[in-house]
């Protein structure tokens, strides 16, 4: 299980490929981001993208499935301070493959709870022709393994 001492500066991890579908990107759309250029490809094709694209929020989901799935989900992760950037930096369409990775920026001791750490991380993915399409940065609490200040246990 990974801990917070495993998250040093520079630290990289491929979060793997997830293939999005026109099933995929209107689904979405229809519960949570219903505009017209991401549930109707006749209507997209008359939008500022020309065709149909997932919405923004429909990647994320996706690209935090990948972080959760390839790191988190074995890990001491105890939460998150939210995000502190979102950017949606190209259209992902029908057919794409988002390619996730993420970047450890930084890792300190928690200021106040000495059995936690803080770590920065730079959340991005590329489509298959690695096209930069999305970018996070978040931070997220770990537990670590030795407290600040004390021994195990």
């Amino acid at each position: 299980m990974l801990s917070f001492e495993d998250f040093h500066p520079d630290r990289r991890d491929e979060l793997g490929s997830t293939e999005l579908t026109e099933e995929d990107i209107i689904g979405y759309a229809r519960q949570f981001d219903p505009m017209p250029f991401h549930l109707d490809p006749v209507a997209a094709a008359d939008s500022p993208f020309g065709g149909l694209v997932a919405s923004g929020w429909h990647t994320g989901a996706v690209v935090m499935r990948q972080f959760v799935t390839a790191l988190l989900a074995d890990s001491a992760c105890r939460g998150s301070y939210g995000m502190e950037e979102v950017r949606f930096l190209a259209p992902v369409r029908p057919g794409d493959e988002l390619r996730g990775r993420v970047t450890v920026v930084a890792a300190e001791p928690h200021p106040k709870r000495p059995a936690l750490g803080v770590v920065h991380f730079l959340v991005e993915a590329a489509n298959q022709s690695d096209v930069p399409v999305y970018r996070m940065r978040t931070r997220l609490l770990f537990a670590r393994r030795v407290p600040a200040g004390g021994g195990r246990g």
